[in-house]
């Protein structure tokens, strides 16, 4: 898998500039892949009519993680036991690589 995802960082070429007098951020261009950041495990997670348990939530992680994903939006522990216990799992099994940032969803209330 990661060599697919090396290859489409090279895939796509700049376009052809057009220069125009007196502008300045249309000359920027992108000239490295950005940086992907998966909230499947979040956001996806809460479009489902049937929201995924903890061992597919896994098994989703571990798939992100061999696509190559370096940044990861892992839950909401507070709003579910699910997700609670999913994020606890994940971080007390040491199953994070060390290449690797998660990030989780939380209110800002003092009871939180």
């Amino acid at each position: 898998m990661k060599k697919v995802v090396n290859e489409a960082i090279s895939k796509y070429q700049p376009f052809e500039q057009i220069e125009l007098e007196g502008r300045t951020w249309p000359e920027n261009q992108i000239k490295q892949a950005p940086i992907w950041c998966s909230v499947d495990l979040r956001d996806g997670n809460q479009a489902l009519i049937e929201p995924m348990g903890e061992e597919k939530k896994l098994r989703m992680f571990k798939l992100l993680l061999e696509i190559g994903f370096k940044e990861i939006e892992v839950g909401f522990p507070a709003a579910s036991q699910t997700d609670f216990d999913f994020v606890r799992k994940i971080i007390e099994e040491d199953l994070v690589p060390d290449d690797v940032f998660i990030q989780v969803l939380t209110q800002s209330r003092k009871e939180l």
